[in-house]
């Protein structure tokens, strides 16, 4: 089994990368993806691990779009690529600026002062949604996750503010640049039709898009089957992720939810690319 897409504290997951190494071995996941939103910073300890699990440096970019959500995941990176390196500066200082913002909204809220240390479990997280909901559940202003996001953190509620995010050339040509393969996460969060999905990846495609992560936690069981043809029909890899982010997200455990192809029909296609660079 392998998993192309995770979470660790280095963003907004709960476990640590040597954590999330020792889970996969536990899980017989053969190939674990870490890709943490916009940043690279937990790549180090994940690589350095002694395990039998065959590791692959990843990131995944938040990328600007009219309708949904669309976020790209980037697969065999180089992390000291100068471009990388920048975007994520540039989108860390827009990040830090949003947090400001939703800081003041909820200690609005809560009527006291909301520090992000009252939030982050560690000093190195990053602040996203899900600590803002964990606290509001710890604080008994909500009396669930989801009731948290349903009420003050989906797009356009009290405490959602959205950061600065890239355009999808500038993603797609950062990851290129730093020697990795491109792939849309979880394409359900666009919430397009099938045919607009397969219009968009053509578009992308044509910028240097390389896949679509068919099998995730967070596509329908009757959407995988449809992604995975939209993939082979423009010639797209086809990837996998539980985008397992460990007690601040939904998915129970790393692998989860992925019904996939075999791991050579997922990986081969993907180091042919590499190979061909």
């Amino acid at each position: 089994m392998i998993d192309l897409h995770c979470h660790s504290l280095a963003s907004d997951g709960s476990y640590s990368p040597k954590e999330l190494v020792k889970m996969a071995e536990q899980l017989n996941i053969s190939h674990l993806a870490l890709t943490d939103h916009d940043t690279t910073a937990g790549i180090g300890e994940f690589m350095e691990q002694e395990s039998t699990v065959k590791r692959i440096p990843g990131i995944e970019i938040s990328v600007e779009v009219e309708k949904g959500e669309l976020h790209i995941v980037g697969l065999f990176i180089d992390i000291n690529d100068k471009s990388l390196k920048e975007m994520e500066e540039e989108v860390q200082y827009y990040r830090k600026k949003r947090n400001e913002k939703m800081l003041a909204a909820l200690s609005k809220l809560v009527k006291k002062n909301v520090k992000i240390d009252d939030l982050v479990d560690n000093p190195n997280s990053q602040l996203g949604r899900p600590h803002v909901a964990k606290y509001l559940l710890r604080n008994n202003i909500v009396t669930s996750i989801q009731e948290a996001f349903d009420l003050y953190l989906k797009d356009g509620a009290e405490l959602a503010f959205k950061k600065q995010q890239v355009s999808v050339e500038r993603a797609l040509n950062v990851i290129k640049n730093a020697g990795g393969i491109s792939i849309i996460a979880h394409p359900y969060t666009l919430k397009l039709e099938d045919d607009k999905l397969d219009s968009l990846v053509k578009e992308y495609k044509q910028l240097g898009l390389n896949g679509l992560e068919a099998y995730s936690s967070h596509n329908p069981v009757e959407k995988k089957d449809v992604f995975a043809n939209i993939a082979r029909q423009n010639g797209l890899i086809i990837s996998c992720g539980s985008d397992f982010h460990g007690a601040n997200g939904k998915v129970a455990s790393l692998g989860a939810d992925i019904d996939t192809l075999s791991d050579d029909d997922i990986l081969t296609p993907m180091y042919d690319i590499l190979d061909n660079r």
